[in-house]
């Protein structure tokens, strides 16, 4: 039974392991980060800490399609707290003073836990979160080092301070004699003067002695999928992978992968959208079912006017082509389905699956880490848009400057626009470069 524990700042990692050594340390959880590690019904996630400033935080229905799952979710100290007091009613179990205070109502904000840390792997704590101040105040008052006053005063002198510049001694500086007197009171008591650290270890020290808290069981909820929306489902593609040669890969960044380099993928594009209107049938009459269904709802090759034509088809196009024919290249161009990764990987599955666009991707995400290993600001993020769209052009043969066409060409690989293909296109733009520059040594 695997236990996964995303760890950050609140708990040394060698703490954590010595506490339950079968633990399977994860940085702190970020959006996507749960959906990645296939779990199964039976395995056990604890979550102690999370992003939420400069990465997306861990959503609710992720959470909620693990214990659909059957996997046992546990939530403590930190973003975990938050999380369990938020879905504690669907299954998910909370742990701790911290969870306990969420749960009940007394504290309702994010910054409560929220401190400023090094890298990894220390996660080195540089500010104090204001639970912990609150926490210990507290138990100073209770103890008669401090007076109600002085506690609620150092508690509003700590919120008054940005996480990111809530210290000690920032505290100190603010309210001298309560806070030596309350730090003093700390010194010989680790646990009351880091809540956060407390709640984590006795979570992984009650799993260590097999008293898995929480029973487990995720409510009624989980037998039906009305709590399911599109985001989860795109997330589930999105971000479910397998590795390669050490490298995950994701089912999404592949289908995206082929949706930019896979040549008849306009042709497949085009089979799923006029499949999805016409609906069953056979497969040679397709074309002529899908612009019955246009038809129906009073679209016809006579019925398209200048202005539609002029929008979805290049100027070429819009004066040559077939009327009949024109009208499926804007059902095909113009059609975005909700789910357009989860909805193209069951209609076409080699598309997420062939192992040649999986290396591929793989071998991409190698050369993007070296190459922003070299330098600051060498990462694929910096690549202009206009250097990403020559190279779509190149990759597509619509000729340089060709704006039309080339827009004509990202729709017809399913983009709602050229702004979409690019960003689609940039994992994979340095690793097409390393290519070229093989290519041309040879």
């Amino acid at each position: 039974m695997p236990v996964h524990v995303f760890l950050g700042p609140t708990l040394a990692s060698s703490v954590a392991v010595q506490a339950l050594p079968e633990a399977v340390l994860h940085p702190p959880v970020a959006h996507g980060d749960l959906l990645r590690l296939g779990c199964a019904a039976g395995d056990v996630v604890v979550l102690v800490d999370g992003y939420y400033h400069h990465s997306a935080s861990v959503r609710h229905k992720e959470i909620l399609a693990l214990l659909q799952a059957g996997v046992r979710v546990v939530g403590c100290a930190s973003m975990g707290a938050i999380r369990a007091a938020e879905l504690h009613r669907y299954g998910m179990t909370g742990r701790g003073a911290v969870f306990e205070m969420y749960r009940d109502g007394v504290l309702d904000a994010d910054d409560e836990v929220a401190v400023m840390h090094g890298e990894a792997p220390e996660y080195r704590k540089l500010t104090v979160s204001l639970v912990a101040v609150r926490y210990a105040a507290e138990a100073a008052r209770r103890a008669g080092v401090l007076s109600d006053a002085a506690a609620r005063a150092v508690v509003d002198l700590a919120r008054s301070h940005h996480y990111t510049e809530r210290t000690w001694e920032a505290l100190h500086s603010g309210a001298g004699d309560d806070v030596a007197r309350l730090r003093a009171f700390l010194a010989d008591d680790e646990r009351t003067a880091d809540v956060k650290a407390a709640d984590a270890l006795d979570v992984l020290t009650e799993i260590a002695r097999g008293e898995l808290p929480g029973t487990g069981a995720p409510g009624e909820w989980a037998d039906n999928d009305d709590w399911r929306n599109r985001f989860i489902t795109e997330w589930q593609t999105e971000f479910s992978v397998e590795p390669v040669e050490g490298t995950e890969v994701s089912l999404g960044a592949t289908i995206r992968y082929q949706q930019i380099h896979l040549g008849d993928f306009p042709s497949r594009w085009r089979r799923y959208v006029l499949g999805h209107l016409a609906g069953p049938g056979p497969e040679d009459d397709l074309p002529g079912r899908a612009l019955r269904v246009a038809a129906q709802h009073g679209l016809t090759p006579e019925s398209l006017t200048a202005e539609q034509t002029g929008h979805w088809l290049t100027p070429a196009e819009a004066a040559g082509l077939p009327r009949a024919e024109a009208l499926l290249r804007i059902l095909a161009r113009s059609y975005q389905p909700q789910c357009p990764l989860s909805d193209l990987a069951r209609a076409e599955p080699g598309v997420g699956t062939d192992p040649a666009a999986r290396r591929a991707v793989a071998e991409a995400e190698v050369v993007n880490t070296e190459v922003a290993s070299w330098a600051s600001g060498q990462d694929v993020g910096q690549l202009k848009p206009a250097v990403l769209r020559e190279h779509l052009a190149s990759v597509w043969r619509t000729g340089p400057g060709d704006e039309p066409a080339l827009l004509a060409a990202a729709r017809d690989r399913g983009f709602a626009s050229l702004a979409d293909a690019v960003e689609a296109a940039r994992p994979f733009f340095l690793r097409s470069r390393f290519l070229t520059a093989e290519s041309g040594r040879r």
